[in-house]
């Protein structure tokens, strides 16, 4: 039986488990199929399918690129090759924005009193560096006691270390990913909290330019999965579910931990499979 996990990180961006380690966590868990959706990069993606079919697990090669600036849009996109030159330069220009974000942040945070090691930050992690690391290092320094306590005092939108992202437009990011033979999927989007004024018509524009899914079973959603499930197959998107998992803190889901409210989840994922394998 498939039991799905669609949305994970890794070390190659804001996770704390490399992909081989993942993929042992995976099959303790009995998650039998999963896909890795790092932040804007697709550094982990050979690794972890070299270890999902040491496990003998079902893999997807995804990515989670962000869009839309501080209303924090997130697009999954699934059967990225990690060869794909217009997509790796698109990540590239990507990732040179997190790094001047860093450094930003870094700097903010240095006013406020807390000194840390924004370079070797930066070099620890070349691939995709993020909030969750600066937060860490808070942690590791002693300056908090969590990383959600590091959002919530210093590097949540609105406090007083953060800075906006530049603006990619969600299209734009859509747009791309068609373009390389992807499925884009809306992440989470009860986490958006916008009103359904605002959401249906930008639903209805991301599908014109090729939105194909909705992140139904996430936990940011727990409690409107019906409603989101109702929503997503009314318009003929595909259903998909993670736990957007990072590590074990449990700040983020917990491997699968969807699975229990998600029964159609071995037809759904399936569907995304093949489409993915186009």
């Amino acid at each position: 039986m498939i039991r799905p996990d669609l949305h994970m990180h890794t070390t190659a961006s804001d996770g704390a488990f490399a992909p081989s380690a993942l993929a042992r966590l995976l099959q303790r868990a009995d998650i039998t199929c999963f896909s890795v959706t790092d932040h804007d990069t697709l550094a982990g993606l050979k690794d972890a399918a070299d270890a999902a079919y040491d496990r003998g697990l079902a893999f997807i090669p995804g990515v989670e690129i962000s869009a839309e600036g501080e209303a924090e849009v997130h697009i999954l996109g699934y059967g990225v090759r990690e060869t794909d030159k217009a997509l790796l330069g698109f990540l590239e220009k990507m990732h040179e924005e997190r790094q001047w974000r860093i450094r930003e942040m870094g700097e903010k945070l240095e006013q406020l009193g807390f000194s840390l090691p924004v370079e070797e930050i930066l070099s620890a992690n070349p691939q995709s560096v993020g909030r969750p690391h600066l937060a860490r290092a808070m942690m590791e320094r002693g300056y908090v006691e969590s990383v959600p306590e590091a959002f919530d005092r210093y590097l949540g939108k609105g406090r007083a270390a953060y800075v906006p992202r530049e603006r990619v437009s969600a299209s734009q990011v859509i747009e791309m990913l068609k373009s390389c033979g992807a499925v884009p999927v809306l992440a989470h989007p009860g986490l958006l909290k916008w009103p359904k004024e605002k959401l249906l018509p930008m639903l209805s524009c991301w599908q014109d330019t090729g939105l194909m899914g909705l992140e139904v079973y996430h936990p940011g959603n727990r409690g409107a999965y019906s409603q989101w499930e109702r929503l997503a197959r009314q318009r003929g998107l595909m259903v998909t579910g993670g736990s957007d998992f990072h590590d074990i803190s449990g700040h983020h889901g917990k491997p699968g931990e969807t699975l229990s409210d998600w029964h159609s989840a071995l037809e759904d994922a399936w569907m995304l499979f093949r489409a993915a394998r186009k």
